[in-house]
């Protein structure tokens, strides 16, 4: 036991410092109350403004061996407190740098941080804690909106560090398709969470699913898509670009369809078309765009709907 805190107290700064404190402030209380005369408040009081060096002097000891005992005491409040901004100072540092595991749960898991992340984030950033993971950058690009973790996003230990076994979703945004892949097996083997993955090349789809991913986007492609309407179909292109981010206009939303359940969908259309246009239903794991007019939700289902931001 006595090796252990020995063995602490040479090598952990933060708990050197705690111990050191407690030393100096229970000695220095005690002394102050029994050699003084002075009631535990202020000795108390006495004790925090000696150690902090402020040294007010409303409370001043008399006793001339308080003198030996309040030098020591002096010197190694001095040394606790720059300790103190040190731990501080690296704490920070520590965080800025991408090196503290996250304690975050029900989290949104990022790997990798490019221009496709970014726009995830923003979108995210509202609705849920984000820990983003990252070997190409050093320092938190949205510091004290995110938490970073600067490492190989591939790396079982990596992805540990930020807490994956209890995230709520993974998006694995990297830029070759190989890593994208590598790292959705890893990331399946920690952790049941939903896995949605940026792929460029269509052929990797089936890999990528057969790697464990729930969702897989693939992102040239739908960008060429865009591109191409765009020509002939300026307003479609334009439609998507508005119901696509949350943050301006209109919103694509899924909710649950309890509270309509056993409504058809035609009644709920008219009812509720100032709040909202209903265009899909799931039901057990399916999606039915544009469903029958007569066809009944159940408790179970979900609704897909076009809403005006704000709304909901």
């Amino acid at each position: 036991m006595l090796r252990k805190i020995k063995n602490n107290f040479i090598l952990n700064a933060t708990f050197r410092t705690i111990m050191l404190f407690s030393i100096c402030y229970i000695a220095g209380m005690i002394s102050f109350h029994y050699i003084e005369k002075a009631s535990w408040l202020d000795s108390f009081y006495w004790i925090v403004v000696t150690l902090s060096t402020v040294g007010y002097g409303d409370l001043t000891h008399s006793h001339p061996i308080m003198k030996i005992i309040v030098f020591p005491i002096v010197l190694i409040g001095i040394v606790v407190f720059g300790s103190v901004a040190g731990i501080i100072v690296e704490e920070q540092q520590a965080r800025l740098r991408g090196l503290k595991k996250s304690k975050q749960k029900n989290h949104i898991v990022i790997l990798g941080y490019n221009d496709a992340s970014e726009s995830a984030i923003e979108e995210l950033i509202d609705k849920y804690e984000i820990t983003l993971i990252d070997e190409n950058i050093d320092i938190n690009p949205r510091i004290g909106e995110i938490h970073f973790i600067k490492g190989n996003p591939k790396k079982e230990d990596v992805l540990l560090k930020a807490n994956i076994e209890e995230a709520r979703g993974v998006i694995i945004a990297l830029k070759e398709d190989s890593d994208a892949i590598l790292a959705t097996l890893a990331v399946r083997n920690l952790t049941d969470a939903k896995i949605i993955v940026s792929i460029s090349s269509m052929e990797n789809i089936r890999r990528a699913r057969s790697a464990g991913a729930d969702i897989v986007v693939v992102v040239d492609a739908l960008a060429g898509r865009f591109l191409a309407s765009s020509v002939f179909e300026e307003f479609v292109v334009k439609f998507f670009e508005d119901v696509s981010t949350g943050r301006e206009g209109y919103d694509i939303v899924e909710m649950p369809a309890r509270e309509f359940s056993g409504t058809n969908v035609k009644d709920i259309i008219l009812k509720h078309y100032e709040h909202g246009l209903l265009i899909a239903i799931v039901r057990d794991e399916k999606l039915i765009i544009k469903p029958d007019l007569n066809m009944k939700l159940r408790e179970d289902d979900k609704i897909i709907c076009i809403v005006r931001t704000g709304i909901l």
